[in-house]
């Protein structure tokens, strides 16, 4: 079991109650998450430490076409319309109104946005999502596989299950709490985070995200998809993996002091999809790179995307 733990002192945990209370919600940026940190990409700029690392391959490179089809992303029709109706298939009844591009409807306790330039969909339920509350806490969660079945048949009858989705990861988020001394005295909220990956012609596509979350009594606590059409347009040519591994030597990965070694663990061909906030004209394709920054017994593990055509580097972020 994969767990995703917050600390929380018990003074803050007392405070959260309070919030909780008079309904403010904890508040997460719009990438929610796993899958959605850009924080380790590389793009048009070199960043990072480069001076004195030492690289180490334990991962063959891949046999790769000279092109692949580039994809344009296909603008979403996001009407009220479209809203209201995902709405009632949820369950939900509300007013609908309009704010900075997103369709946004209230039905006490969930929160329903749709973003209308990216198509990305957040269901939040406001009160116990990510807040100590009582109920959403170990012995009170469904087992994975029921979890799975869960999310599987609510995204399918809500109609948010995109074609070619597939399981890809079961996580426990929680929030932990401590005591003045740091010790750990239990746990405040956790629930069941089920995750669907997305390919292209075989290929990950990253920053595309579908989960689920759910807590006690099998009920929905979030819902977030991110997964913008597209079409194909034309063959583009790439560079070989060889030489992405030469760009990320060159960029550089996170070193907290020199003398650290960098070992690649994986290396794989992608496309990259952006971020909910940005209006992208493609999917990218990009090679993955995993691995790990061992300095002593330390080992911190990282991913970076490399663009495979340098023509569209500018389209992928660059680490700051």
């Amino acid at each position: 079991m994969n767990i995703k733990q917050i600390g929380i002192s018990a003074g803050i945990l007392a405070l959260l109650g309070v919030l909780c209370a008079i309904g403010i919600p904890l508040l997460l940026s719009d990438g929610h998450a796993p899958g959605a940190d850009h924080s380790n990409l590389t793009g048009s700029m070199k960043s990072g430490s480069t001076t004195n690392l030492t690289y180490t391959l334990s991962a063959a490179f891949p046999s790769t076409p000279e092109t692949v089809v580039l994809y344009r992303v296909v603008e979403p029709e996001i009407t009220t319309e479209l809203v209201s109706a995902m709405a009632e298939k949820m369950g939900l009844e509300g007013t609908i109104r309009e704010s900075h591009d997103q369709i946004l409807l209230s039905d006490d306790p969930y929160s329903l946005e749709v973003h209308t330039r990216s198509g990305r969909v957040a269901l939040i339920d406001l009160p116990r999502w990510m807040n100590p509350n009582g109920n959403d806490l170990p012995e009170n969660l469904p087992s994975d596989d029921e979890a799975v079945g869960i999310a599987t048949r609510y995204l399918e009858k809500t109609g948010l299950m995109p074609p070619g989705a597939v399981l890809s990861g079961i996580e426990h988020p929680r929030i932990v709490e401590y005591d003045e001394n740091g010790e750990e005295v239990g746990i405040a909220f956790e629930d069941v985070q089920v995750s669907y990956s997305r390919t292209i012609d075989g290929r990950l596509v990253v920053g595309s995200k579908l989960t689920v979350e759910i807590g006690d009594g099998g009920d929905i606590l979030n819902v977030y998809k991110l997964w913008r059409d597209c079409t194909p347009e034309k063959e583009i040519a790439v560079i070989p993996p060889q030489e992405a591994f030469e760009e990320l030597k060159a960029a550089g990965v996170a070193a907290d002091t020199e003398g650290q070694t960098v070992v690649i663990t994986g290396i794989e061909p992608g496309y990259y999809e952006a971020s909910a906030m940005d209006e992208p004209a493609y999917l990218i394709p990009v090679y993955i790179f995993t691995g790990e920054v061992r300095d002593g017994t330390a080992k911190t593990p990282f991913v970076r995307y490399i663009p495979a055509c340098p023509d569209l580097r500018e389209e992928i972020p660059a680490v700051k």
